[in-house]
This record gives structure tokens, C-alpha cells and sequence, in this order.
């Protein structure tokens, strides 16, 4: 592993995670010499599609985007990992190629934990497969949540459904993020055009909701931003005129 970061703060980092605060101290140290620390200074590709699954990434600072491609060469944001977000437990468990690529975003740190290192960490303490389950099934029942955003008539409530999922599994719960996602990225997540993302940014912005900058949205009230969701056309009309 680099010592980019001292392994002490990586320890004390991993100590807040779902799964590894499991572990005693001294499992945890003895875990980070068993991984390599990546200190991204440009887009790095972690895992390409095609390729077996070959790490567990974790997120110790910037993000992961899991990113699919197009027969035609195009490139569609599915869902963006920040700090303390993990890639699939569940692919390591299977020898099918990755569908999709990973890609670490510039001035990131990421944890690679090597294939048959995390499942032997599973298989020394099976009672961390309850947490890795439900850490993937938040994914699963987000990944639904997606499709059932998509059906939504109401662009507001439709870029305010997909801006939920993508802060959900970004990592753990909070009041406020920042999606770094272009207009554009967004505007084919949400199935809409560009002009029609920016007017549903523009009535999330009246709602007091998020705030629109540039190559990315930050939301600065969660509670805001789940009632423009659930609200009705009328609503956000009214709050948009």
C-alpha cells in the first residue's frame, strides 16, 4: 500500500465504516497491508466492463462514478460513490465480467482491496454478511427507485427523485451534498433535455432545495428537496412563478 496517508488516519477511517468497525484494531491494520491506497491526480478507470472483478473500492476522499457505454461510444452516468462508499460486495461473488466501468474522479484517495482479500475477510467473519447485505440491498432499492423516478410526468419531481438516488448512494445519509454531474450528464439520467433539467433546477432553487453551480448541484436541504418529490405539480408551479 502507498503512504500517501498515514495508516493510522486509514484505520481511524476505517473504524466509521458499516462493515469494518466490525473488526478489531489490530484486523484493521493488518487488512491495510493487504491493500494498495490510490491517490488520483487525474480520471482513472478502477474497473473497466469486460474485465473481471478483480477489487473492493472504497472511497476515502473525492468519488467513484460508475459509468456505462454506449454502442456508440457514448458515456451514461448511473451513480456516483462519495467518501465511504464501497463498490459491489455482491460482484466479487461471481466470475461474469464487470458490465460497467469505475471510474475514480481526480484529487480522490481510493482503498483497493483485493478480490480474494475481502472475500476471505467474509469468510473469517460471516457475521458481516447481514451488514454487506443491506448495504446492497439500499443499492438494489435504489437502482428502483430510478426507474420509478423515469415515470414521474413532472420534471421538477423527476430531477428531484433522481437527485435523491444518486445522494443515497453517493454514502451514508446527510442533510446536504454536491452531485458533480454536468447539465448534460443529468439531463440523460433524467431523460429530459438540457433546457428542461434547467427550468426543474430552477423550481428545486425557488423551493430553497439546491443550488445550481457549474459541472455540478449541491443540495443544501434534503427535507426541501424529498418534499419537492412528493409534492404536487400545483405546488411546485406555485413555487416556481
Amino acid at each position: 500500500m502507498t503512504d500517501d496517508l498515514p495508516t493510522a488516519d486509514l484505520t481511524r477511517f476505517l473504524a466509521k465504516l458499516p462493515v469494518f468497525k466490525q473488526l478489531e484494531s489490530g484486523e484493521r491494520e493488518q487488512l491495510l497491508t493487504r491493500c494498495r491506497l490510490l491517490a488520483l491526480d487525474h480520471r482513472k478507470i478502477l474497473q473497466a466492463g469486460g474485465e473481471p472483478h478483480h477489487h473492493l473500492w472504497v472511497v476515502v476522499t473525492g468519488e467513484i462514478a460508475m459509468v456505462a457505454s454506449s454502442a456508440e461510444g457514448d458515456d451514461l452516468t448511473l451513480a456516483i460513490f462519495g467518501p465511504g462508499s464501497t463498490s459491489s460486495w455482491i460482484a466479487l461473488f461471481h466470475d461474469t465480467p464487470a458490465e460497467r466501468n469505475l471510474i475514480g474522479a481526480p484529487g480522490s484517495y481510493i482503498l483497493g482491496i483485493p478480490r480474494a482479500v475481502a472475500l476471505s475477510l467474509l469468510e473469517a467473519h460471516p457475521s458481516l454478511y447481514p451488514t454487506v447485505l443491506k448495504i446492497e440491498a439500499n443499492r438494489f432499492r435504489a437502482a428502483l427507485n430510478l426507474q420509478q423516478h423515469n415515470l414521474v410526468r413532472e420534471r421538477p419531481r423527476r430531477v428531484a427523485g433522481l437527485l435523491l438516488m444518486l445522494m443515497e448512494m453517493s454514502g451514508e445519509p446527510q442533510q446536504s451534498a454536491v452531485i458533480r454531474l454536468t447539465s448534460q450528464q443529468l439531463a440523460r439520467m433524467a431523460h429530459c433535455s438540457r433546457q428542461s433539467l434547467y427550468e426543474a433546477v430552477k423550481t428545486l432553487t425557488a423551493l430553497g432545495a439546491v443550488q445550481l453551480r457549474y459541472g455540478q448541484i449541491e443540495i443544501i436541504d434534503q427535507q426541501r428537496l424529498r418534499a419537492a418529490y412528493q409534492g404536487s405539480e400545483a405546488t411546485l408551479k406555485g413555487c416556481a412563478s
